[in-house]
């Protein structure tokens, strides 16, 4: 009976004794678990660019067909305007 109670003061003797490695295992795991968080938001940003870029894209196809659409307008109306002139 008596080796009980001096197994658990024991081992409360060890973890008061040893607080700062338990601290800095704990630091460690949270360290670890803030930087998988981290390479989730990496991912979802990375997405979130790419989605980004390819609107971009599109948008700066639509604007270049619009362009040349305007030139084309804008030559009719030259034409036109040339042959009203004569």
């Amino acid at each position: 009976m008596k080796n009980q109670p001096r197994g658990a003061i024991g081992i409360i003797d060890f973890l008061r004794n040893s607080w700062f490695l338990i601290a800095f295992i704990a630091g460690v795991i949270y360290w670890v678990a803030r930087q998988d968080s981290s390479l989730a938001d990496l991912a979802r940003a990375e997405r979130r660019i790419t989605a980004l870029e390819n609107r971009t894209t599109i948008l700066e196809t639509g604007i270049g067909q619009l362009q040349i659409k305007i030139d084309t307008i804008r030559e009719d109306v030259a034409l036109i305007k040339s042959a009203v002139i004569k």
